[in-house]
């Protein structure tokens, strides 16, 4: 009666999860405008070089796919080098009458009352002075306008910037066309101790932030966290990672980037820097890029920042029931009826948690990945023979669990999405948390009640304590061989490996063979599964669900814990909140296809292992 209760609770959770999955594909599907940015000061080099007009490069850009110009705001420094600013011998300071008005302006708007002219009335420093920013060029701006491309405002961070300063710059980005601001360096403007008011210029001017991934600039976090209604993800490759990569490598990220991680600018470099046709084969590489977004369904032209996925609270605290469920039914696989204390507490917990904002949220999707993994990894080798034993028709039957213990693992993961989907953790402003723990503790867990012995059925709890110290009892007193110390070893590693390169942002780099790899297989099934998934974990775990149909526990007991890292692989794919959610779905499919194929291979190759059946 009470797994029945339990069940239930799972399938309610399931609904309310599913309910929210449905309201985020909705703003998904909606989110499917991209722009593509170019760069003026490339856009000049490359006019230079080519004896061309900057219009004519951005009409030939343009006509490629290119929908705005990112524009860089002049430093002072810059008008020096460029010859609009001339420092005379005496220290006067002589301005370009072609922008004299702009830089004066600008200057007075960033230290009012304030002036450099004449020099010699000036209390400010010439060494601050080069660092001010001075707006934006304005043949820049007349070249875009001409040629009917979009505005995207690089503003720079100086030292002493004030909040009347910030909201200066950030008007002045906006009458000159932006919608948008990427900016420079290392910092957003206002760090430190000015990102607030950089917000809230940004909202009252009506601006958007164009958030760079992967770039780390110092106070992004924090300014997204502010305007979290504006935010739009860039994608960009730096100039000096462009050499190392080709042509193919560069429109197959861009095209990634924009399907899988929520991109919807593309900022350009040009891949050409040397030849005879430079315009037309930076042209022809843009084009590239375009078509390659657009064949993937999505449409060039002005992005805009994302909606909100609209859910009630109660929604998402049904689904935080549903992991309670999925707790309790794990725990009861172990050991029968519990007790109704511990069933009150789990649910009151997951409960109170779902209602304590992102963070409660976050908890409880967090027990949803430790959770399932092991429930399901469980319920494979449920009531498995103890002794050897002949299985007709062993390999369908292993089949039909492996399929089943997938779809266990894939409703934690949908329990997840019904937690945090929204648009923070959609545009990575809110992440899901605890992301390597959750790859490494389900597998301890399970290492612990297999070679505990109480993994196969559920006991009274005397009894199972029983049991498991009487198998580590046995373990401790018998010698370790050398294939199993070896074997161990091996899985140390793998583990670890596995948990170094999980996370958003793991640092440990992909072998140039794997890349081309990954390549191949996105190129065959449009979505590319993991690798672990169908190299290591669905082959190991059918072949140890074969071997525990077969009585053969001591063959199937380590090659379920290492599947294991299947389950929760595919549970972990959808907490990449990021990645939209049919993606998400055809990744853990192809994965499971995939997978079980290499497994029946494997099966077929090492069925017969020391230990026949009786």
């Amino acid at each position: 009666m009470a797994k029945r209760v339990l069940i239930a609770l799972l399938i309610i959770g399931l609904l309310a999860a599913g309910y929210c999955a449905a309201q985020r594909y909705r703003v998904e599907s909606r989110n499917r405008a991209v722009e593509i940015v170019i760069d003026w000061d490339e856009v000049t080099a490359l006019a230079a070089a080519t004896g061309q007009s900057p219009d004519s490069v951005l009409k030939h850009f343009k006509n490629a796919g290119a929908t705005s110009v990112a524009i860089a705001e002049q430093t002072f420094k810059d008008a020096v080098a460029g010859g609009q600013i001339t420092l005379q011998p005496n220290g006067e300071i002589s301005i370009d009458q072609g922008c004299s008005q702009r830089i004066l302006d600008y200057i007075e708007g960033l230290l009012p009352s304030r002036s450099i002219l004449p020099r010699g009335d000036s209390d400010i420093p010439l060494q601050y002075l080069q660092q001010l920013p001075i707006g934006f060029p304005e043949d820049a701006l007349a070249a875009t306008r001409s040629e009917g491309l979009g505005v995207v405002a690089r503003l720079i961070n100086y030292p002493g910037a004030t909040p009347k300063a910030i909201d200066f710059m950030m008007a002045d980005a906006k009458r000159r066309g932006a919608d948008v601001v990427i900016f420079q360096g290392d910092t957003v403007l206002g760090f430190k101790g000015a990102v607030e008011a950089a917000a809230d210029a940004m909202r009252a001017n009506e601006l958007s932030f164009g958030r760079v991934e992967f770039s780390k600039q110092k106070g992004d976090e924090r300014l997204a966290d502010e305007v979290r209604d504006r935010v739009v993800i860039v994608h960009s490759i730096t100039q000096a990672e462009m050499p190392a990569l080709s042509e193919t490598s560069i429109i197959d990220r861009f095209q990634k980037s924009v399907r899988e991680r929520g991109v919807r600018m593309c900022y350009i470099r040009m891949y050409e820097t040397a030849g005879e046709n430079l315009l037309h084969d930076n042209a022809a590489y843009i084009a590239a890029i375009a078509e390659s977004i657009t064949k993937a369904g999505y449409v060039i032209t002005t992005a805009h920042s994302l909606d909100e996925v609209e859910i009630p609270i109660w929604i998402k605290t049904l689904a935080a029931l549903g992991v309670a469920a999925g707790v309790v039914l794990t725990i009861s696989m172990v050991v029968e009826t519990p007790g109704v204390m511990l069933y009150v507490l789990v649910f009151l917990n997951c409960a109170g948690l779902s209602l304590a904002g992102d963070t409660g949220r976050k908890l409880v999707a967090l027990l949803s990945a430790l959770t399932f993994p092991v429930l399901a990894a469980l319920w494979s080798t449920r009531g498995a023979p103890e002794k050897p034993t002949a299985a007709p028709g062993v390999l369908w039957r292993a089949i039909g669990r492996l399929v089943g213990a997938i779809a266990i693992a894939a409703c934690g993961g949908l329990l997840v999405v019904g937690l945090l989907s929204g648009r923070d953790f959609m545009l990575r402003i809110e992440q899901f948390m605890g992301v390597k723990l959750a790859h490494i503790l389900p597998i301890i867990v399970l290492a612990l009640l297999y070679a505990g012995a109480i993994a196969w059925n559920s006991d009274t709890w005397p009894k199972v304590k029983q049991r498991f110290y009487s198998a580590m009892k046995s373990m401790g007193a018998n010698p370790v061989l050398i294939w199993q110390a070896a074997g161990m070893l091996a899985a140390v590693a793998l583990v670890g490996l596995m948990v170094a390169r999980s996370g958003n942002d793991s640092g440990l780099g992909v072998s140039g063979f794997e890349l081309r790899f990954r390549s191949i297989l996105d190129k065959i099934l449009y979505v590319r599964p993991r690798t672990k998934e169908f190299l290591v974990g669905y082959p190991a775990l059918l072949v140890g669900i074969a071997f525990a149909l077969r009585g053969r526990r001591e063959w199937a007991a380590p090659l379920v814990v290492v599947g294991s890292i299947g389950l929760i692989s595919a549970l972990n794919t959808f907490c990449h909140i990021h990645t939209p959610l049919e993606l998400s779905l055809l990744r853990v499919l192809n994965g499971g296809i995939v997978g079980l194929i290499a497994g029946i291979v494997v099966y077929g190759l090492i069925k017969n292992l020391p230990g026949g059946d009786k």
